[in-house]
């Protein structure tokens, strides 16, 4: 998926405000204005929409722990170059949302997604690691529609 489209799903399931938003974005010091959040927001066939980068993306999630968790443990290196991928998508949302395993094969099942216990923890394996499987855009997107509905319940 798209790093805004990916925003943009995140702030539905979450009920997230543009205020909310931007709070999420100072909490990890990055420069994120209104005008450009609201870009990123629209829709693409709106004149204002702006592609968001995947460091925006990867900033809002990490925000987005910190925010729900607190400070960040053992954060990596500021220099470290690191591959934001859908996995890893899951996986900061798993830590910022406190999702057990129960949570997520309820949240996948809510985006009609049939994932088995094997299957989901393939997704949360190390790339290196000879069962990883990668998260293909089609499940991450079923996983954010059934956040929605699943946060819902959470109010």
């Amino acid at each position: 998926m798209k790093p805004g489209q990916t925003i943009y799903k995140i702030k539905e399931a979450l009920g997230l405000d543009p205020e909310t938003m931007l709070q999420i974005y100072a909490l990890e010091s990055y420069p994120m204005d209104a005008a450009r959040l609201e870009a990123i927001l629209a829709k693409p066939s709106r004149k204002i929409h702006q592609a968001a980068s995947y460091e925006e993306l990867g900033v809002f999630l990490d925000g987005l722990i910190r925010l729900k968790r607190g400070e960040i443990r053992n954060p990596p290196p500021e220099d470290a170059e690191i591959e934001l991928d859908n996995n890893l998508v899951l996986k900061k949302l798993r830590i910022a949302l406190q999702l057990k395993e129960m949570d997520l094969e309820a949240i996948f099942a809510l985006g009609e997604r049939e994932l088995s216990p094997s299957q989901l923890r393939d997704l949360f394996r190390s790339a290196e690691h000879p069962k990883y499987r990668p998260c293909p855009d089609a499940w991450l997107h079923d996983f954010l529609e059934g956040l929605a509905e699943f946060a819902y319940d959470m109010k």
